[in-house]
Parts: C-alpha cells; structure tokens; sequence
C-alpha cells in the first residue's frame, strides 16, 4: 500500500466527486449515466474506476474502488445503483 493510498479515504472521494459535479453542473444523475458503462442501472467495479478516473481524474487502486463500493453499497450487492450514490453523496456533505 502507497503512502497516498493510506491518507486516502472515502470521504475524500465523495468531496472529490461533488466537486467535480459543481464544476461541470452536472447532477448525480448525469454522473451516475455517464459512469453506467453497459447502461443497466448499476455501477460495478470497473465501471467506478474508469468513470472516476474521467470524472475526478484521480486514479484510483482497485482497493480504493473497493472501498468506495462498500461504503455506498447499502443492499450488499457489490454494485452501486443511483439511489446508493445519491444518498452517498448528500449524506456526507458539511
């Protein structure tokens, strides 16, 4: 694990991500579309991890993505539907 890696969390990703959607005027909506590679309603894995690289462009470790499938997985299917990353991201907002 990279010294990056170990300061980094999921909250950083979340502020990243808002950011980023405050920069583009963008809705999660918009996001989540744009990041719902095969369109079927759920982002998976490598989906997250190319659309945050597009989105955010910050490249993330296959653990980071992890972790952010976790945090916003709340039914524990390993993929993060859009009602998942819109609660994310007003949940944690300050």
């Amino acid at each position: 694990m990279s010294d990056e890696e170990e300061t980094w969390n999921v909250s950083d990703a979340m502020n990243k991500i808002r950011a980023a959607l405050d920069e583009n005027n963008q809705s999660v909506e918009d996001l989540f579309a744009s990041i719902d590679g095969d369109d079927d309603g759920q982002i998976n894995g490598p989906e997250l991890y190319r659309g945050l690289q597009t989105v955010v462009g910050d490249k993330l470790s296959p653990n980071q993505v992890s972790m952010i499938i976790k945090a916003l997985d709340t039914n524990e299917d390993n993929r993060i539907d859009l009602g998942e990353l819109q609660s994310g991201l007003s949940s944690e907002e300050e």
